[in-house]
């Protein structure tokens, strides 16, 4: 409470805590949110194909919900092979083992069930038949390129019911790894199951809940269903809670336009006054950190840092950019603080930030990006306090997947060194690591996740070197040491399944939160707001389609102190 009265006294913010727009009680809209979360949460699970021998997982992830106490889960078709041995991690910890069961390719309906003994929370079945456009619905689900255990939240709402190809469209934004991942509806119930996604990123689609139901006898058969499939028969719980349609959801941020007003004097435009580059900064109050005498005559931004050079400029009226000078940068949270040779009223007041963790509670939290010119962008915040490691791509110049037809770690791409990034292409000899080698260890471990890959990866520094085995084609194998550096990694819709594109600075990170605004790269730099008036952090990255990466309060006060203001 103290951290929200003393920013509410410093941005002046008179308002109630939610504005109302028109019908739409936001703030109740907020606590259904929370309370869904609560009821859903610990039955999402992230699952992953199991190696007998190895007696681990292996490959790539995707998702699934249990429905029932004899360990029945929901999942995509194109995920599960029958009889195939998972393991199951739950969001407590617990890890089960689970057999793959029957699969409905036409539908993208597939099964699973725990087989080792234990009680497992559940969530309830909604009917999919009583959906409307409109209705509000949440995502739990881990995204692929997180590599979490722990699922994600997202927020949504259905915009189409019964999409043309037979699916539910919604927009709780999706990505690879959250394939059968459950959407629920406010009440904790599922009403759908992740199926796939287009480049949009209003087009994630589900498979209703009453596929599962129609066809529930046949998906307890382990086998791959292509001919005439036997349909169960079912009608809706007519004591059912009916979903009510919300038809504000669309605009939701227009209610929080009194709190956006405010949080926007805080967010100003800043270029690389060499690289043309454009982003956000945000402007905070250093009272209380440092000698009055030394903040006089000036105002302080922090911004992030691999976007700027030594001389970048900060619009601080419409159309009037003034010289910023660069005080420190901390590269590994990519953070920059700047100064300017002018007073500008008002700030985030980093000393009355309370720096504490955040916790799960505050999961599905309503936020707020603010833009200087443009309405503030809405998102939840979709988990805690995370490690985000380097990526293969970004510090070893190589693009890596897991093949699901070799079930191998394979090279898919490779990138030139940041310094000549967009004039030259990678180099290489006839035996160094190319496109289709087979990753197979690192540091004389095996690679089995690219998960795992990543992680070790962060054990690093720049310039230290890493030792990688790899297969080509030919079956050759070799060995090399790899040298950390940094690389250039273009953006690519057709992979990153968004058109907007991440951000080139995206990983590796010791500690950040997730939430789910759909920022472009340009409109990192700029601070994260509860919508209760808390500042969370600096939005940092667009890390992924689903996810939007801030360094929280805490990192960015220590940060401050650690900074000299005097040169």
């Amino acid at each position: 409470m103290k951290k929200l009265f003393a920013f509410l006294i410093c941005l002046q913010i008179l308002k109630p805590a939610f504005a109302q727009n028109n019908s739409l009680n936001v703030e109740q809209l907020q606590a259904e949110v929370k309370q869904g979360i609560k009821q859903a949460y610990n039955a999402s699970v992230r699952i992953i194909a199991y190696n007998s021998e190895l007696q681990t997982g292996v490959g790539g992830n995707f998702s699934g919900v249990v429905v029932d106490k004899k360990g029945h889960i929901l999942t995509a078709g194109h995920a599960v092979t029958p009889n195939a041995i998972y393991l199951v991690n739950f969001p407590d910890g617990r890890q089960v083992k689970a057999k793959g069961l029957g699969v409905i390719v036409s539908a993208d309906a597939g099964m699973l069930v725990i087989t080792d003994k234990g009680k497992w929370p559940t969530a309830k079945m909604g009917w999919s038949s009583l959906l409307e456009n409109n209705v509000p619905c949440l995502s739990i689900a881990c995204p692929g390129n997180l590599g979490l255990n722990n699922p994600t939240v997202r927020f949504g709402y259905i915009s189409n019911k019964l999409h043309e190809n037979g699916y539910i469209q919604n927009t709780c934004l999706m990505e690879p790894g959250d394939s059968g991942g459950p959407l629920f509806d406010l009440q904790g119930r599922v009403i759908g199951i992740h199926s796939r996604i287009r480049d949009g990123q209003e087009e994630n689609f589900e498979t209703p809940i009453d596929v599962f139901r129609k066809y529930w006898t046949a998906l307890q058969s382990p086998q791959n269903h292509t001919a005439f499939i036997p349909e169960d028969k079912f009608s809706p719980d007519k004591k059912a809670e009916m979903l009510k349609p919300v038809p504000e959801i669309a605009a939701l941020s227009s209610s929080f336009k009194a709190q956006a007003a405010e949080f926007q004097q805080t967010v100003f435009a800043v270029k690389d006054s060499v690289q043309k580059v454009s982003i956000l900064s945000t402007l905070v109050n250093l009272k209380g950190l440092f000698p009055e005498s030394d903040l006089k005559g000036k105002s302080f931004f922090i911004t992030k840092s691999s976007e700027l050079s030594e001389h970048p400029i900060i619009e601080v009226v419409s159309g009037k950019f003034v010289s910023a000078k660069v005080l420190n940068r901390d590269e590994k949270n990519d953070l920059a603080l700047l100064e300017v040779s002018m007073e500008i009223n008002g700030g985030v007041t980093l000393q009355s930030i309370n720096t504490d963790s955040v916790s799960f509670e505050e999961v599905g939290n309503f936020l707020i990006s603010p833009r200087p010119k443009n309405e503030g962008i809405m998102s939840v915040l979709g988990n805690c306090f995370l490690a985000i490691p380097k990526s293969p791509a970004a510090f070893l110049g190589i693009g890596v997947n897991f093949n699901t037809d070799t079930r191998k770690i394979s090279v898919t791409a490779l990138y030139p060194e940041r310094t000549n990034a967009k004039t030259e292409n990678a180099k290489g000899g006839e035996n160094d690591i190319a496109i289709g080698d087979v990753l197979t260890r690192i540091n004389n471990e095996s690679i089995l996740t690219v998960d795992g890959l990543s992680k070790e990866l962060s054990k690093y520094d720049i310039d230290q070197s890493v030792s990688l085995q790899y297969t080509k084609k030919s079956g050759s194998t070799y060995t090399r040491d790899v040298v950390l550096k940094h690389y250039y990694v273009a953006p690519n819709v057709s992979f990153d399944h968004f058109r907007e594109g991440k951000s080139q600075r995206r990983d590796n990170f010791k500690e950040a939160l997730v939430h789910d605004g759909k920022l472009n790269p340009a409109d990192c730099g700029g601070p994260l707001y509860g919508a209760n008036g808390v500042f969370y952090g600096i939005n940092i990255a667009r890390f992924c389609r689903t996810t939007t990466l801030a360094i929280p309060a805490k990192v960015i006060v220590q940060f401050v102190k650690e900074s000299k203001i005097i040169l």
